[in-house]
């Protein structure tokens, strides 16, 4: 039984791992093709199916620090800061 219970918990872990480090277009053709699944099965209205794909493509704007796409990102003063440090003895 523990056995079961440990492949349960890996398999959810290795695919969370996947699906965030895959590609956004990968994601976004898994989700609507999930979606598409879904809807054709009635299991969902449309409404819930275009909320679900928005939601699991990660394409709601919260700000720009999330994708960037809104323009570029800003310049941290650490990398920007060139100032040579010098120690003495």
């Amino acid at each position: 039984m523990q056995e079961l219970a440990v492949f349960v918990i890996v398999g959810l872990a290795a695919s969370y791992a996947a699906w965030k480090l895959m590609p956004r277009t990968l994601r976004a053709r898994l989700a609507h093709a999930t979606v598409g699944w879904m809807q054709r099965g009635g299991r969902i209205s449309d409404q819930d199916a275009a909320t679900l794909a928005r939601r699991l493509t990660g394409s709601e704007c919260g700000n720009c620090k999330s994708c960037g796409s809104c323009g570029p990102a800003p310049k941290s003063t650490a990398a920007s800061d060139t100032s040579v440090v010098r120690f003495k003895r």
